[in-house]
C-alpha cells in the first residue's frame, strides 16, 4: 500500500511540473507602453431561439484609429447601416453614452484611465470633444499618456 501511494505521489510531482524552461519571449523588462489602435463598439441583449439571453454586439467605424507623434487619437464615429445583425431600431439607439471602447496596448503594459476618463471594457459615458487621457505603463515602469478625442457621431 505504502508503495502504491509512493508511485502516485511521484506520478503527480511529474505530471504537474513544466519541463518548458527557455524559449520564452522576454518581456517582464519592457520598455514598450503604447497603445496601437482603438476601436468603439455598441452592445445590446437579445433573445436566442432557446429563449436565454444573448449578447450581440456591433463594432463602430472610426475615421482613425491610431495615434499621431503627440500620442493623440483624434477620430470620428460612424454608425454602421442597419442590417440582419445590426437591426435598425438598436441603431437607432445609439448614441456616445453607453459605447464601449477597446484598446490594444504593448505585451506586458498596463493601462488606466486618468482625470474622470471611461473605463475600458466598460459602457462609458463619453462626449464629443472631451479630451479623454489614459496612461500606458510598461513592464519596466515607463509611462506614456495618450489623449483620445471624439470628433464626431454621425447616425
Amino acid at each position: 500500500m505504502k508503495r502504491n501511494i509512493f508511485f502516485m505521489i511521484l506520478g503527480c510531482m511529474l505530471l504537474f511540473t513544466s519541463c518548458l524552461k527557455s524559449g520564452l519571449d522576454e518581456i517582464e523588462n519592457s520598455n514598450l507602453c503604447a497603445i496601437s489602435s482603438v476601436t468603439m463598439e455598441y452592445r445590446w441583449i437579445v433573445q436566442n431561439v432557446n429563449g436565454y439571453d444573448q449578447m450581440s454586439r456591433q463594432q463602430m467605424t472610426l475615421s482613425n484609429n491610431v495615434p499621431d507623434e503627440n500620442n493623440e487619437i483624434r477620430f470620428t464615429v460612424t454608425v454602421p447601416a442597419a442590417s440582419s445583425s445590426f437591426p435598425a431600431d438598436v441603431r437607432n439607439a445609439v448614441t456616445l453614452d453607453g459605447l464601449y471602447m477597446i484598446t490594444v496596448i504593448s505585451p506586458a503594459a498596463k493601462i488606466k484611465p486618468l482625470d474622470g476618463a471611461p473605463e475600458l471594457g466598460l459602457p462609458g459615458a463619453f462626449a464629443i470633444g472631451r479630451d479623454y487621457q489614459y496612461e500606458v505603463t510598461a513592464a519596466n515602469g515607463d509611462k506614456a499618456v495618450y489623449h483620445i478625442v471624439i470628433e464626431s457621431l454621425i447616425q
